[in-house]
């Protein structure tokens, strides 16, 4: 380890205040460099430059450009995935946990902005060699969606003649896709944003023998 890993070492071991503050401006500073201009055509200059310091003092936090990216998504990928893998275990019904899990990850998208949105937008930075956890957390997070739709499947909550896979693929693709148009501070809060979607899988989800019932419903009433 070169002498300056080594600080770089000592100083998180002791756990220094003044240390870690810095650690997490430059973090918040590279989430928004990242996002705007990219993984790839971002550097350790244009990060020193925005925080009006030289680039050697961002290598004495991050070892590498890869680090300081990993370190922008992982606690926003760690929070998501763990509150999907309760929503799934929980005692409610499918289509409350499918609407619950919606809620939370636009609310994350929200609270985590845009450190969330740069793991969803660099995701092919994010190598499933190299950065193993961080692949295991977003696979248990798609497991945790198929887990709700094949039990709604089972117990007749959801329409069973589509392949569950393929509507975890849809959803999520869905989601994800708000990175290039939600704005949290925006004229639809996140969890209006997520109702909205809530109702329209929801809705297509629904057996078949329930969708024409409410139609019919629908339709005396008009």
């Amino acid at each position: 380890m070169s002498s300056l890993g080594k600080r770089r070492a000592a100083a998180i071991k002791q756990d220094d205040l003044a240390y870690a503050a810095r650690r997490r401006e430059i973090i918040d500073c590279a989430a928004l460099l990242f996002r705007n201009k990219g993984y790839a055509a971002s550097t350790f200059k244009d990060i020193a430059e925005k925080l009006n310091t030289d680039r050697a003092t961002i290598y004495y936090y991050f070892a590498s450009k890869r680090d300081l990216l990993l370190d922008v998504v992982r606690d926003a990928v760690v929070s998501v995935s763990g509150s999907a893998q309760e929503i799934s275990k929980s005692k409610d019904a499918p289509p409350v946990k499918l609407h619950n899990i919606i809620v939370s990850l636009l609310n994350s998208y929200a609270k985590n902005y845009p450190h969330q949105f740069v793991y969803i937008q660099e995701g092919m930075a994010v190598d499933k060699e190299q950065d193993k956890h961080l692949h295991k957390l977003g696979k248990l997070y798609e497991h945790s969606i198929a887990e709700i739709i094949e039990e709604g499947m089972a117990d007749g909550s959801f329409r069973n003649d589509k392949d569950p896979k393929i509507i975890v693929f849809g959803l999520l693709g869905a989601l994800n896709w708000t990175n290039r148009w939600m704005n949290p501070n925006g004229r639809m809060s996140p969890e209006e944003i997520a109702t909205t979607f809530s109702a329209l899988f929801l809705d297509g989800l629904l057996p078949r023998s329930t969708r024409l019932t409410n139609g019919k419903k629908q339709n005396k009433k008009i």
